[in-house]
């Protein structure tokens, strides 16, 4: 069920941010979806979160790159929100190694947690961009 949530919460921002974000918004949702689909595929080959999970760590560490980057090159605030929550992501697995005596369920609840907020503040800075965009230029 939670899975099905998070899919359709994820088709509804990304359509969003893909209709409203410009080419930024492209990128940004493109991005997005090679991890996501990444850690699909990662998930589903290695299951166990009674230790640090090395595969699913290797790409959020790879989307934290990869977003910062595309930070760097933005003239967008908000890509700099994104990089900031998988920055939280990756420190979640680095967590997991300094103190290895976790729960299982809270380990995977945090580090799958902050992809919530970082759809969110890609759809609201789409939406703060787009609206300041209509403000500075008005229809004709």
């Amino acid at each position: 069920m939670i899975t099905i949530i998070f899919w359709l919460f994820a088709l509804l921002s990304g359509g969003f941010v893909w209709l409203h974000g410009k080419s930024e918004g492209r990128r940004a949702i493109l991005l997005f979806l090679a991890a996501t689909l990444l850690t699909a595929a990662v998930q589903v080959l290695h299951t166990r979160w009674q230790q640090t999970h090395w595969p699913l760590m290797a790409v959020d560490t790879a989307y934290l790159v990869a977003a910062y980057v595309f930070a760097l090159r933005s003239d967008r605030y908000w890509p700099l929100w994104i990089a900031a929550f998988q920055l939280l992501t990756v420190a979640t697995h680095f967590a997991t190694i300094i103190a290895p005596d976790y729960l299982p369920k809270i380990y995977s609840a945090i580090a799958t947690f902050w992809v919530v907020p970082l759809l969110l503040s890609m759809v609201a800075g789409v939406y703060l961009d787009h609206r300041a965009l209509k403000r500075l230029v008005p229809p004709q």
